[in-house]
């Protein structure tokens, strides 16, 4: 039977950033009438990972990781350990940087945006070097001189544990004068 792995007791600020594999093969043995009725679920595979340390940590799969429903025994685990990669989660102060959809480039400006820092909580190695998040760009329908909108910040392809705030206030002044011409 293949089983997840489900990762326990996580210390207090590491996040998993990778697993070598998300199941593992579990041979069954025991009576043909009780085997018949086992399903995926009936089965868990559980690591503590109470004492990982920040990078790779290898750890081993025994028959004391797995909890089977009674009237089975473990024959076989395959495979019988895996890698598991950790980061220490860190706090860090980001700028916020506004970004407007390509229509409105030219037409609007950014007067203002509050707030023009956000802390944001996540791995390490992602977050160690950040200096500053984008917004979404700004695609709302701008029809006043000036408007005042609420853009959500961009976290796409990172991983975060927490933002705060997690919006910007931004107020886009439109520019006096012609029009410019945009490419089409």
């Amino acid at each position: 039977i293949s089983v997840p792995v489900s990762i326990v007791d996580l210390s207090k600020g590491y996040v998993i950033i990778k697993t070598d594999m998300a199941k593992v093969d579990i041979t069954l043995t025991g009576r043909v009438s009780v085997l018949k009725d086992i399903k995926e679920s009936d089965v868990k595979v559980f690591l503590n990972a109470s004492n990982v340390q920040e990078g790779e940590n290898i750890f081993n799969i025994s028959k004391s990781n797995v909890q089977i429903p009674r009237g089975v025994q473990i024959g076989d685990i395959k495979p019988s350990s895996t890698k598991i990669e950790v980061d220490r989660i860190i706090e860090k102060k980001l700028k916020t940087v506004v970004k407007l959809d390509r229509r409105w480039m030219g037409e609007y400006e950014v007067k203002s945006w509050s707030p023009e820092y956000v802390v944001a909580e996540g791995p390490k190695r992602i977050w160690e070097k950040k200096t500053f998040i984008e917004t979404l760009p700004v695609s709302e329908k701008l029809k006043q001189a000036e408007e005042t909108v609420t853009a959500s910040l961009n976290t796409e392809g990172l991983q975060v544990s927490k933002i705060k705030p997690d919006t910007v206030k931004v107020v886009l002044r439109k520019h006096g004068g012609k029009k410019p011409v945009r490419d089409k």
